[in-house]
């Protein structure tokens, strides 16, 4: 009986207006975690960003690099997409160039496939926070 009461009392979660939904979704992939900030959800913005960051920066520092696409390797997609995930980051480092090319001495350090895997982890973490976001914005969770 005491569980019908509280399921009575426990709120059901509203949509959010859908300009404000697709804004939170784009945001994601501007900053992780800004998406959960816009809809409200400050301190789990605030969690699943400095993740994403913390992985993304990890990864640079075990001399990790980012992946673009190579119409003769068809593995690097796969990656280059996991990577696009990051977003506005992944997007300013390539047209930078900065983080993409690979040196021997640089794939010749133990943590080079640790540092690519966060890299391509942190990539898909942001895809995930992005639908996390979308699915708290129409409604389907709280």
């Amino acid at each position: 009986m005491y569980s019908e009461e509280l399921s009575e009392q426990i709120a059901e979660p509203r949509p959010a207006p859908v300009a404000r939904t697709i804004a939170a979704t784009v945001a994601t992939f501007i900053v992780p975690g800004l998406g959960h900030v816009l809809l409200g959800k400050v301190m789990r913005g605030a969690i699943i960003g400095g993740v994403i960051i913390v992985m993304f920066a990890l990864g640079f520092a075990m001399e990790g690099h980012l992946y673009k696409p190579d119409p003769n390797e068809w593995l690097t997609w796969f990656f280059s997409f996991l990577n696009a995930g990051m977003g506005l980051p992944y997007l300013v480092l390539v047209l930078a160039d900065w983080g993409v090319q690979i040196t021997p001495e640089q794939a010749a350090k133990v943590t080079f496939e640790y540092g690519n895997t966060f890299l391509c982890v942190a990539g898909a973490l942001n895809m995930l926070a992005a639908m996390d976001a979308y699915d708290i914005g129409i409604g389907r969770k709280a």
